[in-house]
């Protein structure tokens, strides 16, 4: 019970929005009950058709509409700014890349500087893999902003999608799938609206998934190297979910290609390219640990107290310098873990992750397509995949937490039984009225589900980035205090002192990848338990504040563009009650004073 008390809890916004789309989903099946069939045989499925069998324009045009469409939605849906924790760390390895570095050194005092999911020794970095941030990177290199890579990784992703489904499907069902895609995930989910989405790795399955099909037919150069390009991006996206979708597909592709002769030619380049991005992934991880191992082991290794693994065992020796740490992997990480006593209660987790994956990937209109599940086990032709599915999710379902961009590596297999769940519907609906009925009315729920989505995003209370994942909203005055401290003239230093009562997911903590020379510089208060004047030490010549945040009760307009009270933002900074006296500027001084003498 206690399981499902922490879903609700979670989803304080989902369950509005599903409750929403369950009546929409409802109302339209009833509508179609009273629809004449001779409506239904009018609706134009041999244009659609035509244009989905030219593969290469389907994908292209799926791409544009997925990066064109929420361009268009912009007025609307404006691109949140980062809010998750998780998020700050994606930008920290953007800035990173897209300044040439791989990694950052360790910033003078770094224990002030501490943020969730950020390394701080040996190098500072963060824990992620590097594929998302490269994305990032670009679009912040080249196009002016790393909002624009999260749009084309979304984009490549969904156009990647429907290569992937052609592989398998009538090329209309592809692109119907695609679409469905670009509506759900592209436009209106987290994937395509902030900075820890899961496009990347939903990018990286679909290649791995969608060339495998191809080489197992006839062997090409050019098919190699996508299964090579797909498997990097999983083990540079999510190493463990992309290892439990990778393993049973390379096998089974193993297996097939031994029965063929002479197969392997085409693949040596592909596995060229392997090599040498596991070279360089393994470069990478050494610059960044010191050590060959991935970046986020050695994060928890050194902060993690949840064990990433149902069966694993908590690390209860982890010493943390601030309380805010303590809770957040204490009370927030470990809560699935921690309630895990009996068998019923690993059910009920169980349980609790489907219906994540469900809210995100399903939801309630494409429920019933849920049956596709039948003939994808009675064809053999979409059998392996269905079965490299389960084996992944049985992986899945050992970790601790899952969420979708965790479940994204085999988002594809899953658009997969969907779209074969809709097809089969379509076969049944020539004899049957009542599934051609039930086939058109889930068409038709998914796309009023547009326009509904159109009118509730934009009102109080519903998340805009992210349906179901929005926790607390935004930290209150997080971004009126940054713009006032941006806004000043000269160099910056902000020592963070929390209430009693503060929530952990409301922090403040998060710095650039060159912290010594950053405009503002936000840290960790030390007091009473140690002294911050060597933090005022190393950051001379700066202007020092202290910021109490609120944790609640600072509510803007809900108009952006109304005027607000700066003065209200402005009464958490206070001037830092003390002066540094450092040893080093006092010698400086009297030399000074000696020199003019």
């Amino acid at each position: 019970m206690t399981n499902y008390i922490r879903f609700f809890h979670i989803e304080s916004h989902g369950p509005s929005f599903v409750a929403i789309e369950a009546i929409v989903t409802a109302v339209t099946f009833a509508a179609f009950a009273f629809v004449p069939a001779r409506f239904l045989a009018a609706i134009p499925w041999r244009r659609f058709r035509t244009l989905a069998r030219k593969r290469l324009r389907a994908c292209l045009i799926v791409f544009l509409l997925s990066c064109c469409g929420r361009v268009a939605l912009l007025p609307i849906e404006p691109f949140p700014p980062p809010r998750i924790q998780d998020e700050f760390s994606y930008l920290l390895a953007s800035e990173t890349f897209a300044h040439g570095r791989l990694t950052n050194p360790t910033p003078p005092q770094w224990h002030h500087f501490e943020a969730f999911h950020v390394l701080m020794q040996p190098t500072y970095m963060s824990k992620y893999g590097p594929a998302a941030p490269l994305f990032l990177a670009f679009g912040e290199r080249f196009l002016g902003t790393p909002r624009a890579g999260v749009v084309l990784g979304m984009a490549l992703a969904a156009a990647s999608l429907c290569w992937m489904l052609q592989a398998y499907l009538p090329a209309e069902w592809a692109l119907l799938a695609a679409l469905i895609a670009v509506v759900r995930i592209s436009w209106f989910s987290y994937f395509g609206n902030c900075y820890w989405g899961g496009s990347v790795a939903l990018l990286g399955g679909c290649l791995l998934v969608g060339s495998a099909a191809r080489l197992a037919k006839t062997p090409r150069v050019h098919l190699g190297l996508l299964f090579a390009l797909g498997l990097l991006l999983l083990a540079n996206t999510r190493p463990w979910e992309g290892a439990m979708i990778s393993l049973p597909v390379c096998v089974w592709l193993l297996w097939t290609l031994s029965k063929r002769r002479r197969p392997w030619a085409p693949l040596l380049p592909g596995a060229t390219l392997f090599a040498a991005g596991a070279a360089a992934t393994a470069y990478y991880c050494h610059h960044v640990t010191g050590q060959f191992t991935f970046p986020w082991v050695a994060y928890w290794q050194r902060w993690g107290m949840c064990p990433p693994f149902l069966f694993g065992k908590p690390n209860y020796s982890v010493h943390y310098q601030f309380p805010e740490q303590l809770i957040y992997n204490r009370d927030g990480d470990m809560l699935p873990y921690n309630h895990l006593h009996t068998r019923l209660d690993y059910f009920a987790e169980t349980i609790t992750k489907l219906i994540y994956q469900w809210l995100f990937f399903i939801f309630p209109a494409l429920s019933i397509a849920l049956i596709g599940l039948i003939p994808t086990l009675r064809s053999p032709r979409l059998r392996v995949p269905v079965y490299c599915f389960g084996f992944a999710c049985i992986g899945f379902l050992l970790q601790t937490w899952l969420q979708p961009h965790y479940f994204a590596v085999a988002g594809c297999i899953l658009y997969l039984i969907l779209v074969s769940g809709l097809r089969w519907m379509r076969a049944l609906a020539r004899s049957s009225i009542v599934w051609n009925r039930a086939f058109h009315a889930t068409l038709a729920a998914v796309l009023i589900m547009v326009p509904v989505r159109l009118i509730v995003v934009p009102t109080e209370g519903f998340a805009t980035w992210a349906t179901w994942m929005n926790l607390t909203g935004s930290t209150p005055a997080w971004e009126d205090i940054h713009d006032i401290l941006e806004a000043k003239s000269g160099k910056q230093l902000v020592i963070v002192r929390y209430r009693p009562d503060h929530f952990w997911v409301n922090d403040w903590i998060y710095n650039g990848y060159n912290i010594p020379e950053q405009h503002v510089v936000w840290a960790r208060d030390s007091e009473p338990g140690e002294s911050n004047m060597p933090l005022l030490c190393a950051y001379p010549g700066r202007t020092v504040w202290l910021l109490v945040p609120p944790e609640s009760g600072y509510v803007r307009p809900p108009d952006p563009t109304a005027p607000w009270n700066a003065a209200a933002a402005a009464t958490f900074l206070q001037p830092y009650p003390e002066q540094p006296h450092c040893p080093g500027q006092a010698a400086a001084g009297a030399h000074d004073l000696a020199k003019s003498n």
